[in-house]
């Protein structure tokens, strides 16, 4: 199923905006119905936008280890 770019910002999160400026510098795979010079229509697949959002997922770090605490005597 394709999703216009209001629903895919909703399943990401984001702003239609931020979708757009992905369909425009084409890191996010999507069709645009129309003319050329036309504004026409956007429509993102569903499985396009998954690939995308693992493509940017982030691995949470490990946690830094423990130091023992340093007791200095004056």
């Amino acid at each position: 199923m394709n999703l216009t770019v209001r629903a895919a910002a909703a399943r990401l999160g984001v702003s239609p905006s931020l979708v757009y400026a992905w369909c425009r510098r084409r890191r996010l795979v999507h069709f645009r119905f129309g003319r050329p010079g036309r504004r026409g229509k956007i429509l993102v697949p569903e499985d396009a936008l998954a690939a995308f959002s693992e493509r940017h997922r982030l691995a949470p770090e490990p946690p830094a280890p423990s130091r023992p605490l340093v007791h200095i005597r004056q």
